[in-house]
C-alpha cells in the first residue's frame, strides 16, 4: 500500500513538473522566468533543482519534523531519478528520430545533393564546435544563461 502510494505520488509530481516546464516554469500568480516561487529574485537559475533546499524551504514553511523531512527527501530523490530516466529516454527517442528522418531525406536526394547536404552538416558542426570553444554554447535563451553578461 505504501509503495503504491509512493509511486502514485512520484508520478503526480513528475507530471506536474512536466506541465510546469511546458508553461515555461510559470504558474498562476508566479513571476517571470527570473523570479523564484517565493517572490525573491533568483537570476540565472529560475528553477531550483536542489532537493536539499526544497526540503529546507518546506521545513521552514510547514514546520516539518525529522520523520517528515526524511520521507520527503526520499520522495524528492525518487522523483529526480524518474525525471532523469525520462529525460534520457526522450533524448534516445529524439536521436533515433533524427537518424530516421536524415536517412529518409538522404534517400530522396541525388548523389550531388547528398554530398552538398553532408558538407553543410559538417560546416554546421564546425560552427557549433567553434561556439563551444568560445564558451557560447551555454544558456537557455531569453536571458536565462549560466554566464554573467558582463564577463
Amino acid at each position: 500500500m505504501k509503495k503504491t502510494l509512493l509511486i502514485a505520488l512520484v508520478l503526480l509530481l513528475t507530471s506536474g513538473m512536466a506541465i510546469a516546464q511546458q508553461n515555461g516554469g510559470q504558474g498562476p500568480g508566479q513571476g517571470g522566468p527570473n523570479s523564484a516561487q517565493d517572490g525573491t529574485d533568483n537570476p540565472g537559475n529560475f528553477r531550483d533543482r536542489n532537493s536539499v533546499s526544497k526540503v529546507e524551504r518546506l521545513t521552514e514553511r510547514l514546520g516539518l519534523d525529522d520523520e517528515q523531512v526524511a520521507a520527503i527527501t526520499v520522495i524528492l530523490e525518487d522523483a529526480e531519478m524518474v525525471r532523469n530516466e525520462e529525460r534520457e529516454r526522450s533524448r534516445t527517442i529524439a536521436m533515433e528520430n533524427r537518424e530516421i528522418t536524415h536517412a529518409a531525406i538522404m534517400s530522396v536526394l541525388t548523389s550531388e545533393q547528398q554530398a552538398l547536404m553532408e558538407e553543410q552538416m559538417q560546416e554546421r558542426e564546425q560552427m557549433r564546435q567553434t561556439l563551444k570553444d568560445m564558451g557560447m554554447d551555454r544558456g537557455y535563451g531569453r536571458g536565462r544563461g549560466t554566464r554573467d553578461c558582463d564577463g
